[in-house]
């Protein structure tokens, strides 16, 4: 199966991501995917997944995943979600576990919306809520760094190293939203989270691009449409916004020829299509 790259300032990340029948989006180098719905076994080694909601297309590798894992006797891994779908996958992954007759292990953690979760040293991640019709959320990964506050700038070596040494801490964090990712929904998800807009990195669903569904249909069903995006064009401050979840019912030639038509000038160098090579 073709899979989709993309990189940007040395972050890679690949997968697939097709309306309706599957997505997935990894990002090797910080150990997590977002959404498991396809089953790749190459991926079985990524440590967390980050899961927007439980539709099969973004959902339905998990079992497989806990249990591909737990037979290889890796490391447990942690699955983010929703905090409304932890008991309804414990019990999904319970009866998984029943039926192949051994053991799953797995941290299923619910989140609520904005908690700070420690990714590694120097990167944490939040969810957002997200508009689909059901319960969904994106997610944002921050990078951190230390810089000197503000107050000790006019202070000279000495000072500060005397200062530390009475336990005092001349740093304080800064985080920058390094990358986020929407899941499903409306385009409000984007319209309404400064960090979301904000982020160098933005995987944005958009399903629709023509008049094949309008966008009034688009939002009947909980899903951004690019003619949204492209009156909403000033909104998005991202360096690179990458375009996932297209309907089955464009060719890749299409999605192309519509992206290329239809892309006002100010997103032009700044948008692409999270789609297979030769596409």
């Amino acid at each position: 199966m073709l899979t989709a790259s993309f990189e940007h300032k040395g972050i890679k990340f690949e997968g697939l991501s097709e309306g309706g029948i599957r997505t997935s989006i990894i990002c090797p180098s910080l150990d997590f995917m977002f959404d498991f719905g396809f089953i790749n076994p190459d991926k079985i080694h990524i440590g967390k997944i980050l899961l927007s909601h439980a539709h099969l297309d973004h959902s339905c590798g998990i079992p497989y995943y806990v249990s591909q894992r737990s037979l290889r006797k890796l490391s447990v891994p942690k699955i983010y979600l929703p905090k409304s779908l932890e008991p309804k996958m414990s019990q999904i992954l319970k009866l998984y576990s029943e039926i192949e007759g051994f053991d799953y292990d797995c941290d299923l953690i619910g989140l609520e919306f904005g908690e700070r979760v420690e990714l590694k040293p120097g990167y944490f991640f939040k969810p957002w809520e997200s508009f689909h019709r059901v319960p969904s959320q994106g997610y944002t990964v921050y990078e951190t760094k230390r810089k000197l506050k503000k107050e000790w700038t006019s202070l000279s070596s000495e000072e500060i190293r005397n200062k530390k040494e009475l336990g005092e801490d001349p740093t304080e964090e800064i985080s920058v939203p390094l990358v986020s990712f929407s899941g499903d929904t409306k385009i409000e998800y984007v319209l309404e989270n400064e960090d979301v807009r904000k982020s160098k990195i933005l995987f944005m669903e958009c399903t629709y691009y023509c008049e094949k569904r309008d966008v009034s249909r688009a939002r009947e069903w909980g899903h951004t449409h690019f003619d949204e995006i492209v009156e909403h064009a000033s909104a998005f401050e991202n360096e690179a916004i990458v375009l996932i979840h297209p309907s089955k019912r464009y060719s890749y030639r299409e999605l192309n020829d519509l992206l290329r038509k239809k892309i006002p000038p100010i997103l032009k160098d700044r948008v692409s299509l999270f789609l297979p090579p030769k596409s």
